[in-house]
């Protein structure tokens, strides 16, 4: 999907909507980024910036400002000069991406185990409630921010602050690929499958090889059905 005139006739909007009101570059950043998770635009869709300064009614500055986020986030992929392009990821760099996110979460899910409060488990516990919501609802795009907001809380507990910056990149890109897939291909997050109850019961272990274990497999499992030319599902959802 392209975004703005200029395209030919079977290029499509987005509709988005002009910014009335609030931190105009925040609504920018925060409705792309949603259309992103969503399914909205897909991998390798262009994000032109008067298109989209057009259609929200703001300065090209403004929507410069929010691309170059959404390119810090690893979302999209800036091309000075030229445009910006939602991240398309090869199977190759899923995979590569996936066993260097798995070995380095595992190490800050060990730190973050030694650093364990009672108040984190309840914070644990809540993200793992929004994700069960999310999944009730069957709301792609809910579900996959509850299930990073999860993965994020646990290396914020790492208290490891460059651990966190560097999963932040590599998993952001995976998890919204993973939700643009299941969107296109209409996957139901399965009925009673809750994929990140081991993790939170590795956590409170605290068994080094346990936790290690629990979240190689997890993150094996989200990924081993994504594609280069997309996913095949399985027929039980295990999110990221």
């Amino acid at each position: 999907m392209s975004i703005g005139p200029g395209g030919g006739a079977t290029e499509q909007r987005a509709g988005f909507q002009p910014v009335r009101t609030g931190s105009v570059r925040a609504q920018v950043l925060e409705t792309l980024r949603g259309s992103i998770f969503s399914g909205q635009l897909g991998p390798g869709d262009a994000l032109r910036e008067a298109h989209l300064a057009h259609d929200f009614g703001v300065s090209q500055a403004t929507v410069r400002e929010a691309l170059i986020e959404l390119e810090h986030a690893g979302l999209v992929v800036r091309k000075p000069n030229r445009e910006t392009i939602v991240t398309r990821l090869s199977q190759d760099e899923i995979v590569e991406r996936s066993e260097l996110r798995a070995l380095l979460e595992g190490m800050a899910a060990v730190q973050a185990s030694r650093r364990l409060a009672e108040d984190d488990v309840e914070l644990l516990e809540h993200r793992l409630g929004d994700l069960e919501t999310a999944r009730a609802a069957e709301d792609f795009c809910r579900y996959s921010a509850a299930d990073l907001a999860f993965h994020r809380s646990v290396w914020e507990l790492s208290g490891n602050k460059s651990l966190y910056r560097v999963l932040d990149q590599l998993t952001v890109p995976l998890i919204a690929f993973l939700s643009i897939e299941r969107s296109r291909q209409f996957q139901q997050v399965s009925p009673g499958v809750r994929p990140h109850d081991p993790l939170l019961d590795a956590l409170r272990s605290r068994d080094e090889a346990s936790i290690k274990a629990a979240f190689e497999e997890h993150i094996a499992n989200s990924y081993r059905n994504l594609h280069s030319n997309g996913t095949e599902p399985a027929s039980t959802t295990t999110a990221s």
